[in-house]
């Protein structure tokens, strides 16, 4: 009990300034009730809490967590978040963020000024690697360009300060719509980012896009000094052109960027990906490449703006689905899809050199209005040609299982899911390894609450390795001007 007794006094006594955002938001509601619909949305608190049980005893039980409160207006949106542990007893790596929007009928601004963090077009310039996670049932074919500007939130890592500008003019002043974004933060990085769309038709969308920005790019990595390409930190710019073109029949989404490097060549990158449709059959593709990475060092064919070394230097992925529609009552439908993933990797190693590796993964998924149940299986990391340098750097090849159902009723909502992965030994003294995974769910919309549990387990050579037990439960309430929720994790390893 002293010890919970010592994480409230830290918590209070940490966060005055969210004890005095909550006193002027209640003090203008308070006010004038009436005067304030016209201006103040909502207030928000939330509340996170984790206790981590040790393995071992003798160690203390770990309490962290996250707080803070969000004050909602018309025209701006104040935040303020931070962390708190049980030997903390000021507000750990605050996170704040202030938005203000101007000009909502005839030119949209936004303005946001924190700890904000960044992703859209900003991210692919950052770090340019292809995403290597493939979902066979994937419904969503989007296209987002911009910085896309974020206000801090209750989960998120603290970023350096920065200050966002956005301007979306509207359409009755242009043929086309406009967007205009740009940032700048502590570090001296900055961008500038331009794009319109244009509706051809009905449901015809062409979309293109311009960005450019500076970052500080670190070169001093064990692997890049060991192969003579470390360099000292400076600024380096990056440049980004994408283009969209949307159909009911066929997508595309087109990406090109040139990165400015400390060596002789600057890299070039680029990335397609498109979709196309008929009747109940989907198809979809993707491909990347560096065409410069023969001409940069082996270590770094691209360096992004985040300093990480961009590895994949050729990628081709592709997925088909077939959908089954049912007439009935409850709207069934049936969805079948297949995915297939290759490319081409450098290692991390004193000695790099490129891996071909492969991923397969398959899916089925039934719906209806109450009920889904979904059914998955991948066999990734599958190496196609190349020899590891090392142990440590051969791709770990698994098989895996999973099985998710979740029905929706009156009263309550439940869900459950389960997977297996099994890691084959690579070498001979290598042993064979075994994850087991279960979690399960309910949610009482009559009460806003929301309970999770789940259980992780490590096997190798049929005995136990690690295992975890988590549980948690989410509270919240909603009013018209209040908002607040509770959120408390719990986890157990043995």
């Amino acid at each position: 009990m002293k010890k919970i007794s010592d994480v409230s006094g830290n918590f209070s006594g940490g966060r005055r300034l969210i004890f005095c955002m909550a006193l002027v938001s209640a003090f203008i509601i308070q006010v004038d009730f009436a005067r304030a619909e016209d201006f103040f949305n909502f207030a928000e608190y939330k509340l996170g809490t984790h206790l981590k049980i040790p393995k071992d005893e003798g160690q203390k039980t770990e309490v962290s967590g996250e707080s803070g409160l969000r004050l909602s207006f018309r025209d701006a949106d104040l935040r303020g978040y931070g962390d708190f542990s049980e030997s903390s007893s000021v507000w750990e790596e605050p996170r704040l963020g202030a938005g203000i929007f101007l000009f909502k009928k005839s030119f949209p601004t936004s303005i946001k000024i924190g700890h904000n963090s960044y992703s859209k077009s900003l991210s692919k310039m950052k770090n340019p690697s292809p995403p290597t996670v493939i979902n066979p049932l994937a419904k969503s074919f989007s296209f987002a360009a911009g910085c896309g500007a974020a206000l801090p939130t209750l989960s998120s890592t603290r970023q350096p300060l920065s200050c966002s500008l956005s301007l979306k003019p509207d359409e009755k002043f242009f043929p086309v719509q406009l967007a205009a974004e740009s940032f700048l933060n502590e570090d001296k990085e900055g961008g500038v980012f331009v794009s319109a769309k244009y509706e051809l038709g009905r449901n015809i969308i062409v979309q293109p896009a311009l960005s450019c920005a500076r970052f500080l790019l670190e070169g001093k990595s064990t692997v890049l000094k060991k192969n003579n390409a470390d360099f000292d930190a400076d600024y380096f710019y990056s440049g980004l052109a994408e283009f969209s073109f949307h159909s009911p029949l066929v997508k595309v989404n087109f990406f090109s960027g040139i990165q400015e490097s400390p060596y002789e060549v600057n890299p070039f990158w680029f990335r397609i990906d498109g979709r196309t449709s008929f009747k109940s059959f989907l198809l979809g593709f993707s491909y990347f490449a560096i065409p410069t990475a023969k001409d940069s060092p082996k270590a770094a064919p691209l360096i992004g703006g985040s300093s990480s070394v961009c590895r994949i230097v050729e990628q081709a992925s592709m997925n088909s689905q077939v959908l089954f529609l049912f007439d009935d009552k409850n709207a069934s439908s049936m969805r079948i899809g297949f995915s297939a993933l290759e490319n081409w990797k450098v290692t991390p190693t004193n000695l790099p050199v490129q891996l071909n590796t492969a991923k397969i993964r398959a899916a089925a998924s039934y719906e209806n209005r109450f009920l889904e149940l979904r059914f998955d299986w991948t066999h990734a990391n599958i190496l196609i040609s190349g020899e590891p340098p090392t142990k440590s750097s051969r791709p770990e090849e698994y098989h895996s299982f999973g099985l998710s159902s979740s029905f929706a009723g009156n009263l309550a909502r439940f869900s459950i899911s389960g997977s297996y992965a099994k890691y084959p030994p690579q070498y001979v003294s290598s042993a064979l390894k075994e994850i087991y995974s279960a979690d399960l769910k309910i949610g009482i919309p009559a009460i806003s609450l929301t309970g999770k549990g789940g259980v992780d387990l490590t096997m190798k050579n049929g005995e136990l390795y690690a295992g975890e037990f988590s549980a948690g439960a989410l509270w919240s309430i909603r009013r018209k001007f209040l908002r607040a929720s509770i959120k408390v994790e719990l986890q157990v390893p043995f």
